[in-house]
């Protein structure tokens, strides 16, 4: 009787499937930068920035920001820039140019999200 219930549950989730990839498959959307954030390659390193200013540790903040702006970890946004939202988490979005290849930036999502 196994037998016979497995065609009866493929045929139920080889659709599902079908639908599942063609949803990975959809290009990646573009949005234009709306405040001006910075984002780093590493999540790690953005939750760190933001744990130094949620701590009012400015001095902190400004010395890990500069280095890593400098070493090229990280960069600013400015307003009117057409990024590409690769992935996403709740806060954040891994957003690259959409002008070239380069690697995505860990952002926080206010920076592509108009105010409300």
């Amino acid at each position: 009787m196994a037998r016979r219930a497995y065609p009866s549950a493929m045929r139920i989730l080889l659709p599902a499937l079908a639908v599942l990839a063609a949803t990975l498959a959809l290009p990646v959307r573009a949005e234009t930068i709306v405040k001006e954030r910075f984002g780093c390659h590493t999540q790690e390193v953005t939750d760190r920035l933001f744990k130094l200013v949620m701590a009012g540790d400015e001095s902190g903040f400004g010395q890990l920001l500069n280095g890593s702006l400098a070493s090229g970890e990280c960069r600013t946004w400015k307003p009117g820039e057409q990024v590409r939202l690769e992935t996403r988490t709740m806060t954040y979005g891994c957003l690259a140019l959409t002008s070239g290849q380069d690697r995505c930036y860990w952002t926080p999502l206010s920076a592509i999200e108009a105010a409300k």
